[in-house]
Order: structure tokens, then C-alpha cells, then sequence
């Protein structure tokens, strides 16, 4: 997973879920904090739906990005097709 996971941590996608992460800890920490004041907890309210939009938009950059290199979606495969014949072999030899 790990070469599949660079999409998800560098460039645009990269910097949206970092964003994302850090409006949803500060929207959760206002609305837990300072719920009981209306201002804060529409800021926070904000701060929720900020990160959820950042979170989808991330989502689908990491998904472009992977999707415009074959490195992320041809040697997966490659990967994974090899290990499923390796282990058809070591079945056929027990």
C-alpha cells in the first residue's frame, strides 16, 4: 500500500487531507468546547463541513492523480496477479 498511498500524501490530494484533518479536529474541538455558544458552534459547524468537503475533493485528487500514472494502477496489479499465480504453485506442489 504504500506506493498507492503517495497519491493520498503528496500534491493537491495530499494538501486537501491534510486540511481536511485539521478542520474536522478543530470543528469536533469547538463544537465539544463551545457548543453552548451559538457563534462557535456555527463556526465549528463550518469547520465540519469544510473538512468533509476538503475530504471528498482529496479523495477524488488522489484517485486523479493515481489514475494518470500507471505506476499506481499497473504494478498493483502486476503485484498482486504474481503473488496469486506463486501461491497457485505452492498448491500444486503440496
Amino acid at each position: 500500500m504504500d506506493m498507492v498511498a503517495e497519491t493520498w500524501r503528496e500534491g493537491r490530494a495530499g494538501t486537501l487531507l491534510r486540511t481536511a484533518r485539521v478542520l474536522t479536529v478543530a470543528g469536533a474541538a469547538g463544537a465539544v468546547l463551545l457548543g453552548e455558544h451559538r457563534a462557535a458552534a456555527v463556526t465549528s459547524g463550518l469547520a465540519l463541513l469544510a473538512g468533509s468537503a476538503c475530504t471528498r475533493f482529496g479523495v477524488f485528487a488522489a484517485g486523479v492523480a493515481s489514475a494518470r500514472d500507471p505506476e499506481y494502477t499497473v504494478l498493483p496489479q502486476r503485484e498482486h496477479l504474481e503473488r496469486r499465480r506463486a501461491e497457485e504453485q505452492a498448491g500444486r506442489e503440496d
